[in-house]
């Protein structure tokens, strides 16, 4: 038991570091009035960004946030791009109970994989999986869409200014 307890320890460390092999392809802040509330950077298998292949966007808080003012801001913005109500509720169900509070210092990264699957991580610790292969892309849309509701952060983040 022991030997599949470092397995999978291993697995799960080897997963969060994988981030480690993905190019940087840019970062931005997010402003909101006069507070900085995040640094995000996105990464992909690529150094320019690609739509398939594996990608990853990391978000480091600078302030705290709970988890329910998380949601609410994700379910904004999905509705600012235009998604269904329907999409909208099967894409909250996934995050409801999987999204913690998050403090000032803290990160979450949100890695796609090839096969659409995402993986969302809190610092290094693995907080699950969601195999919905449409929500990775919903989700990276806040950011990388061009009909973002924050233009300047989805320049930096695609590496289109310095």
């Amino acid at each position: 038991m022991g030997k599949y307890l470092l397995l999978l320890l291993f697995s799960l460390s080897a997963q969060a570091a994988d981030l480690d092999r993905l190019h940087k392809i840019g970062s931005g802040e997010m402003q909101f009035l006069f507070w900085t509330l995040y640094r995000a950077e996105l990464y992909g298998a690529e150094p320019d960004y690609q739509a398939a292949g594996d990608k990853a966007l990391r978000i480091n808080y600078y302030r705290d946030i709970d988890n329910d003012a998380l949601i609410e801001a994700t379910i904004d913005q999905w509705r600012h791009l235009g998604y269904s109500d329907e999409q909208i509720v099967r894409w909250q169900a996934h995050i409801q109970g999987l999204w913690p509070d998050v403090r000032q210092g803290d990160s979450l990264t949100l890695w796609v994989n090839t096969q659409g699957d995402s993986h969302f991580y809190f610092g290094d610790k693995k907080l699950g999986q969601i195999q919905d292969q449409t929500f990775g892309e919903a989700f990276l849309a806040i950011w990388l869409s061009e009909r973002t509701s924050e233009p300047e952060l989805r320049q930096g983040l695609l590496g289109l200014r310095q």
